[in-house]
């Protein structure tokens, strides 16, 4: 069987019942249940972006997109760890053979959690690195085998290298309570003087800059791609999943809502109507957004050009404005809900956590990727 697009929107279809049954479970356990997991494991959406030599599907990042929002929907945590965890997968596309095969190699689902940004460190030694130091938001840890680490050097405490680690050469920290997206699991990690192989090891600035020369030896340009700017426009299409639930939430929720004192329909009351127009067009704005950036990484990878800074600056910004425009929608919508909407049970309550957890993420930090974009417009020095 071909797989494409349009077999893994199928197939998340096919999943979503099992996710949205198992989404209150995994927010009350703090992590993916077992039937949640397997059911994508069993989908294969873990291998969306995995490279094709090592049983992959090396699909374009907009399939990956797709995949996350629609999950997202149906249990926002799922969709958050298949994003995690996607993108780490894509990223093992530009690191040594010898690692792909080692992680994926005869058919395994070698899921990969971890996280990117460079929190603890790293010293050169013979034949590798120690690796030591704590790692917080590895989402999906309790489910992977491996954990990809982002380290700084123990020297300069500059962004070094990113290192693979078995989980089981780590310690999990059980840090993970939080106002939303509980179900993902993402607790700390700590090494204790780990050793990493060198060929479990890339260098940072090759990684973000979509500059690995072994990203050339795959059949698609899929991996030559800048990971910073890919994490960013991932982070946002979990985001926007959440958004989308919560809009279908308000309009079910306005249908059948009056207004205490007087019976009328909230669905009849003009300032509500406003505000779902206005939710309505954020959201789809944030799509249209977060989708200008896919095809343009689609035409990258079709045409092979570089991935130069001005891509990265601008995937950024529209994946951190797309972010923005989720979580004001979602707010419009909570503050225009009722005194219904703060009891634990409402569904518009936990999207407006998980979206406000969720757009905290720093590869969309709203500030930053605002002025970097303008510094760049401006023809500024970065």
């Amino acid at each position: 069987m071909q797989i494409d697009h349009d077999e893994i929107m199928r197939r998340v279809a096919a999943i979503s019942p099992t996710l949205s049954a198992h989404a209150h479970e995994c927010d009350v356990a703090r992590k993916l249940t077992g039937e949640s997991i397997a059911a994508m494991v069993d989908a294969g959406m873990f291998r969306i972006p995995q490279p094709r030599r090592v049983g992959g599907y090396e699909l374009s990042l907009r399939t990956l997109a797709d995949a996350v929002t629609s999950l997202s929907e149906a249990c926002p945590s799922a969709g958050w760890v298949l994003m995690v965890m996607g993108a780490h997968h894509w990223c093992l596309g530009s690191f040594p053979e010898r690692a792909q095969d080692e992680i994926f190699g005869d058919g395994r689902d070698g899921l990969v959690a971890g996280t990117l940004s460079s929190q603890g460190t790293s010293s050169p030694v013979d034949g590798g690195f120690r690796v030591e130091g704590r790692w917080q938001f590895c989402s999906g840890v309790d489910h992977a085998h491996w954990v990809i680490l982002g380290c700084a050097d123990a020297t300069t405490h500059r962004p070094s290298v990113h290192v693979v680690v078995p989980r089981a050469d780590l310690e999990v920290d059980d840090t993970w309570h939080v106002m939303g997206l509980q179900g993902t699991g993402s607790k700390d990690v700590v090494a204790h003087n780990v050793f990493v192989p060198v060929h479990r090891a890339i260098d940072t600035r090759i990684l973000f800059r979509g500059a690995s020369p072994l990203a050339l030896n795959h059949s698609t340009n899929l991996y030559r791609l800048s990971a910073e700017a890919m994490l960013s426009v991932s982070v946002s299409t979990a985001v926007l999943g959440s958004a989308k639930f919560a809009l279908h939430q308000f309009i079910e929720r306005t249908k059948e809502r009056r207004v205490v004192l007087t019976g009328a329909r909230k669905a009849e009351h003009g300032p509500t109507q406003v505000r779902l127009a206005e939710a309505a067009a954020e959201i789809h704005s944030a799509d249209l957004l977060i989708h200008d950036i896919l095809g343009e990484f689609d035409r990258l990878m079709t045409t092979g050009e570089t991935f130069d800074s001005d891509h990265r600056v601008r995937a950024k910004w529209q994946a951190a404005y797309a972010a923005e425009l989720c979580r004001r929608a979602v707010a419009r919508m909570f503050s225009g809900s009722g005194a219904h909407a703060v009891y634990t049970p409402s569904a518009l309550q936990a999207a407006f956590r998980n979206v406000n957890v969720g757009a905290q993420h720093a590869s969309i930090d709203f500030d930053n990727s605002a002025e970097q974009y303008a510094r760049a417009r401006l023809g500024l020095s970065s």
